[in-house]
């Protein structure tokens, strides 16, 4: 062997180097002995003839002594200390775990300290564990806190602002805080902290959601020309008190039409133009061919999906007192949605559409996988557990087109004396 360190790359040194490292770290020594267990899976062979032993006396022996080791390598022909052995193996500097430990928390403090002479709300909002991962990140620079302290102090009052523009207005760049971004993780961060909302009026949001929820709450707009509700017979209030001529004329005309979320949060309350009812389907062929059979219920769609525009939209319908009547699918996704509405607005919703008889008259032969299966086991509503237990033991679903007219019928019955 040319090199003689091309030896000690056989398995057995690495695992008593990293050993030797180990202990080090922990106590600032390698102790007095290393049991032979250790090398229980490997060829020991290379060790034994480094220490000169014979395959008896080494059969005999359950430790070696770190004063062999550290004889052997002294007159070994690279004359090596046993430091010199465990730093060539493992390509690590000896360190106490202790002096590194101690080391690190000055280097976390001088961060905290740079950090707060930027803006001390860092260090007074965020959590320890939050400025502990921004230091982890070990940034070129700290141009994100600059960026974001100058946007705490920029917020908007009063008049929404979408975030491109906001971002562009303090940093010079638009998606300065994208979520994809450290800025925009920042930013969201500061924001979570000084936000006043409740977590409970969160639950039912998805992460998405509540992300624009909480960038709405300090005036900013994510995406809002995409975040809409499908509505129609429903009419709206400023702060003013004033009835919106848009929304009203809407429902005077009997139009069905997309009200972003823009509009929906400068709307103080929002309520049925006839009656204290609103109808909330969840498909979206469902709700055109409701709007033009029943043209005098008020109605909205979800399109599928709860999105931020359409909770703040059944909060402030919810608000006035008005009754919620939903209607979906009788599947997994369907009964999760109606007892996410039941979770959030109580007594308040009503369930229609969504029995067993329906169930029975129109399920359908696709056969169900685990995974949506699984999805009933949230259900808590007592109609909506009775539902998930069908859908269960047969494994079938049952889709609204299937049971259209009985629905109009019991839709007709429940809003007979708002129309």
């Amino acid at each position: 062997m040319s090199d003689p360190k091309e030896y000690f790359k056989q398995p057995v040194f690495h695992l008593l180097g990293k050993e030797l490292l180990r202990r080090y770290w922990l106590n600032g020594a390698f102790g007095n002995s290393v049991g032979l267990s250790l090398f229980s899976k490997v060829d020991t062979d290379p060790l034994r003839s480094f220490l000169g032993m014979t395959v008896l006396s080494w059969d005999q022996k359950k430790r070696i002594q770190i004063v062999d080791l550290e004889q052997a390598f002294v007159e070994s022909i690279l004359e090596w200390s046993l430091s010199d052995f465990v730093v060539f193996i493992t390509k690590k500097p000896l360190a106490l775990k202790a002096t590194f430990e101690q080391s690190e928390a000055l280097a976390f403090e001088h961060f905290k300290a740079t950090v707060n002479t930027i803006d001390a709300s860092f260090t007074s909002l965020l959590t320890e564990r939050q400025l502990k991962e921004w230091w982890k990140k070990k940034l070129p620079n700290l141009l994100i806190f600059n960026q974001v302290s100058n946007a705490i102090k920029s917020l908007p009052k009063n008049d929404f602002l979408r975030l491109p523009v906001f971002a562009y207005k303090v940093t010079g760049l638009p998606h300065a805080f994208d979520e994809n971004n450290d800025g925009g993780v920042l930013f969201l961060q500061m924001l979570t902290a000084m936000s006043n909302q409740l977590l409970e009026n969160q639950i039912e949001l998805e992460k998405a959601e509540q992300r624009h929820g909480l960038l709405n709450e300090f005036y900013l707009l994510k995406d809002d020309i995409m975040n809409y509700a499908a509505i129609r017979g429903l009419t709206a209030r400023d702060a003013k008190n004033k009835e919106n001529q848009m929304w009203r004329q809407a429902c005077i005309e009997g139009i069905s039409w997309n009200v972003p979320l823009k509009e929906i949060l400068r709307m103080t309350t929002i309520h049925p133009y006839i009656g204290e009812k609103v109808l909330v389907v969840e498909n979206s062929g469902i709700y055109s061919i409701l709007v033009e059979l029943l043209p005098e219920v008020p109605i909205l769609c979800s399109s599928g999906q709860f999105t931020f525009a359409i909770w703040q939209l059944l909060r402030k319908i919810a608000s006035t007192g008005t009754g919620i009547y939903y209607s979906g699918d009788i599947d997994p996704e369907g009964l999760g949605m109606a007892q996410k509405l039941k979770n959030t607005f109580g007594s308040q919703l009503k369930i229609l559409g969504m029995n067993q008889q329906n169930f029975k008259l129109v399920k359908s032969d696709l056969t169900m996988s685990n995974s949506r299966l699984k999805k009933l086991d949230s259900l808590k509503d007592y109609q909506l557990v009775m539902l998930g237990k069908l859908i269960h033991e047969e494994q079938k679903v049952a889709y609204q087109e299937g049971f259209l007219q009985e629905l109009i019928k019991e839709i007709i019955c429940e809003f007979r004396d708002e129309t």
